[in-house]
Parts: structure tokens; C-alpha cells; sequence
């Protein structure tokens, strides 16, 4: 087995998390089948927030376009995306995991299905953020994962073997994306679980 060098984290319910449910509920006030319904009509059943996660709109483009989409008036719209913002609760095992992987001499990166301003924001609000030595984002890719491309970026731009390198992230079509392209994945659930899977392959922090 090759030795592993390189470890690729996904963002969204690895270093923070990410619960649309919970967003609908804190931006409406609402619950129940309501919010279920509320969270299917915005992040399911129109292309906006995929849109925006793949660089098509900036988030001030996505709003306007909520609200000419009759999803919005002009007043939830700003409460959305507030709520948005709102709801990035740090996972706060995965950080230390992420520095000693550095301090191990382990290359990390993040590779996330994200909005341009979320980036942004993390990377300003978040120490722990300059341990990735690379970020692959899908607004600046203009794909999302799994598509192939998003797997070929972060490999190809920084100059990574996909046998020496291992990726999580918390969506199994993600995990099976991330295989397809020869690279080591596992399914995140936890910070402790994830250092359970790299000992599997040699990674020992």
C-alpha cells in the first residue's frame, strides 16, 4: 500500500455544519411539514442554490433571484441568507485533528460544494482554515461534486497522486465520487472516526 500523503476534507458537517432544515426553521419560524416544504421549495425544487454554489450568481445575484422566483419577498431574502451565516456551528473535534495532521507533515486541503461569500467568510472568520494548503470550490470550478471535474481540480492543481491521497466528506455519492477518481475516501461521521479510517491506511496522528 502506498504511504499517504495527502488528506482532503470536505467543510460543510466536517468543520461546520450544515442543516438546511435548521435554517428554514430559524429564518421562517416555522416547523413541522411546513419547513419541510420550505426547504424542498428552495434548495430542491429550483436550480438557484445549485446555481449559486456553482458560480453562477453571486449570493446577492441568488437573492434577487429568489424573490423574482416568488420563493421571496425582498425582506426574507435577507433573513435567509442571514440565517445562513448563522448556522455555521463549528464541529469542534475536527480542527485539532486537522493541525496534527499538519504538524505531522501531512499536505491537507478542502475540497467543498460552496458559495463564493461562504468561503470567504470561513476562511476570514476561522484560524483554523490556513492549515489547508489548497481549497477546491465548486463556484469557482463551476461543477459540483460528484462530477469528475471537481476530484481532477484538487488533484491536478496541487500536484497530488490519487493513490497517496485520502478525501471525506459527509454525502456518499461524494465518497464514491472521490473512489472513482483513485483516491482513498471515507464517509465522515466524526473527528474520531475519521482518525480511525486514516489508521487504517498508516496515518497515525
Amino acid at each position: 500500500m502506498s504511504a499517504i500523503r495527502n488528506i482532503v476534507f470536505d467543510i460543510g458537517n466536517v468543520f461546520v455544519r450544515w442543516d438546511p432544515l435548521a435554517i428554514v426553521e430559524a429564518a421562517f419560524g416555522i416547523s413541522g411539514d411546513d419547513a419541510l416544504a420550505r426547504r424542498q421549495a428552495i434548495f430542491a425544487d429550483n436550480d438557484i442554490w445549485r446555481a449559486l454554489n456553482r458560480g453562477e450568481y453571486t449570493q446577492d445575484g441568488a437573492r434577487d433571484a429568489y424573490v423574482e422566483a416568488g420563493l421571496f419577498t425582498q425582506d426574507e431574502a435577507h433573513g435567509f441568507f442571514a440565517a445562513v451565516y448563522d448556522s455555521f456551528h463549528l464541529l469542534e473535534d475536527t480542527p485539532p485533528l486537522l493541525e496534527r495532521l499538519v504538524a505531522a507533515d501531512y499536505r491537507t486541503f478542502a475540497l467543498t460544494d460552496n458559495v463564493i461569500e461562504v468561503v470567504a467568510h470561513l476562511s476570514q472568520t476561522h484560524d483554523w482554515w490556513a492549515h489547508f494548503e489548497g481549497v477546491t470550490n465548486s463556484a469557482e470550478v463551476g461543477v459540483l461534486k460528484p462530477d469528475p471535474a471537481m476530484y481532477a481540480h484538487v488533484l491536478e492543481t496541487n500536484g497530488l497522486a490519487p493513490h497517496e491521497t485520502v478525501f471525506f466528506d459527509d454525502m456518499p455519492r461524494n465518497v464514491d465520487g472521490a473512489k472513482a477518481a483513485g483516491m482513498h475516501a471515507f464517509l465522515f461521521t466524526d473527528a474520531a472516526q475519521a482518525e480511525r479510517d486514516l489508521a487504517t491506511l498508516g496515518v497515525q496522528v
